[in-house]
């Protein structure tokens, strides 16, 4: 008989009322030769709480109850095994659909009606005391809080901080501080310019990273607690406010969001421009997206489409020299593309077929597949046997290679659904390609007369990506024209993903 125990504590109960792991595992071994178990596999959780399914310890007794490798789970009470209700039901159920037994040993635990209920009782207390607990720690630091003590661990650039001291400026971080604040009142410098400025300087973050975004800068200089005012529980209606030590003054740090306030004003009036590709375009150059920038071409506010990205947000800077392509140039080529393809269902239909797989290596490939598992299957099983008969013992080996078993047997019955369902596909392809011909010939009749976000949705069910290569070749060039690019379609042809369009 294979038994498996089941033993966690978290750091606190171990702190606060003894309980320790090895306690639990001398009695659960115990328990485990009395029902004269032969096999007994341990499986510890330590300095995790029993709120969280997401534990090694059970994860992996899960796995081994799914695949018949235990006859009884030992544990010394439902505390230990979830502090959840709801996880313990659930973890119940799972194990003895599987065929797992239940045992513990500071709870009867009967399989009944009434059983159930005493259970379901005892695991609602149990709840009941951990949101107790819980809410008396949530009162605890907030009553911390209110009488200027630190609840929780603070790290916040320019400051250092530990139990003992409280909090300290942290001299070299705080001279930092005060460079970006004078960048932004005195400089006029923006975020995303002081955040370029500092990582080209090879100042370190707080995480030591010389990396800076410009996301981290504003934070910097919008949060209070640099003029002495840190808000604990920033985002409620009532933020307890704790005193820490100043690095900037107030009106330092109120002039400051008046310019950040200012220029987020000024950018919200630039107003909102459309991009018919917006999210589908990629730069096979330099292998990063393409995104609209709307910039000045000698005095003339123009919409391109450019993979160059702000360093101070991107690691990877797009392509050197920047890349600039007229969006209403790459628009109107892709829509005539797209034009093209549906006012010729011959056209798509060719392209359909090109897309085909070819059957005759899927048909080997499933064969091949098919074979596998039923080896696998054989080996599992004859596996499985040994450590029934006691012939071989679950150790860590064995357990890893039942791991590794499951997990290539998953991926061949992944894959061979993959193949079965393209190979369903191919097998009805002469359907497809009607249904495909009939959706093309009623979307072709309505394309010249279709507003922005139709011709937005039409492209975006037809096109995968627009693949563009190159880079403009002269200035005076006509907008039907792309001197120098190559502009590539990665088609769906799926016929329900195409839009209807009305009369």
């Amino acid at each position: 008989m294979r038994a498996a125990i089941y033993i966690r504590v978290s750091t606190e109960e171990q702190a606060l009322h003894g309980y320790s792991l090895a306690d639990q595992a001398e009695a659960c071994r115990a328990r485990a030769k009395e029902l004269g178990a032969t096999i007994i596999t341990e499986y510890f959780d330590e300095g995790i709480t029993g709120s969280t399914l997401d534990r090694p310890g059970l994860e992996k007794l899960r796995n081994n109850i799914k695949q018949g490798l235990i006859d009884y789970v030992i544990i010394l009470d439902p505390d230990r095994f979830s502090r959840k209700l709801s996880h313990q039901l659930l973890l119940t159920e799972e194990f003895e659909k599987a065929g797992a037994t239940l045992v513990f040993i500071n709870f009867e635990w009967v399989d009944s009606p009434e059983g159930r209920m005493f259970y379901s009782i005892k695991g609602a207390v149990s709840e009941y005391e951990r949101e107790k607990i819980k809410e008396r720690m949530i009162r605890g630091k907030n009553q911390k809080a209110k009488q200027g003590g630190m609840p929780i661990n603070f790290t916040l650039f320019g400051y250092d901080y530990d139990a003992e001291n409280g909090v300290q400026i942290n001299q070299n971080e705080a001279e930092v501080v005060k460079n970006i604040y004078d960048a932004l009142t005195k400089d006029n410098m923006s975020p995303a310019a002081i955040a370029i400025h500092l990582t080209e300087s090879g100042i370190p973050t707080k995480k030591g990273k010389t990396f800076w975004f410009r996301q981290t800068v504003r934070q910097i200089l919008l949060n209070p607690a640099y003029y002495g005012e840190w808000p604990y529980k920033r985002n409620t209606d009532k933020p307890i406010i704790i005193p820490v030590p100043p690095i900037i003054d107030k009106e330092t740090w109120d002039k400051a969001q008046e310019i950040l306030k200012e220029s987020k004003r000024l950018w919200a009036k630039r107003g909102k421009q459309d991009y018919l590709l917006s999210g589908i375009v990629t730069c096979l150059d330099c292998g990063t997206p393409m995104g609209g920038a709307f910039k000045n071409n000698w005095g003339k506010k123009v919409r391109y489409y450019t993979c160059a990205k702000s360093p101070s947000t991107n690691r990877i800077s797009g392509c050197s020299p920047i890349k600039s392509i007229n969006a209403d140039s790459l628009e109107y080529n892709v829509w005539e593309k797209v034009k093209k393809f549906l006012q010729n269902p011959d056209e798509i239909l060719i392209e359909a077929r090109n897309n085909l797989p070819v059957q005759e290596g899927l048909t080997d490939e499933l064969e091949n597949i098919t074979g596998r598992l039923q080896n696998i299957d054989k080996g599992r099983k004859s596996l499985i046997d040994a450590l029934a008969s006691g012939s071989l013992d679950l150790d860590e080996d064995i357990n890893e290679k039942l791991q590794y078993i499951k997990k290539q047997r998953l991926f061949l019955i992944n894959r061979k659904i993959e193949i079965e369902k393209t190979l369903q596909v191919s097998n009805n392809s002469g359907q497809i390609f009607s249904e495909l011909y009939q959706v093309s010939k009623s979307i072709a009749d309505g394309l010249d007369n279709i507003d922005f976000d139709t011709k937005q949705s039409i492209i975006r069910s037809l096109v995968l990506q627009v693949l563009v290569t190159g880079r403009i070749s002269t200035t005076n060039h006509k907008i039907d024209e792309l001197p120098g690019v190559n502009v590539k379609l990665s088609l769906n042809l799926n016929p329900q993903s195409l839009p209807a369009i009305s009369d």
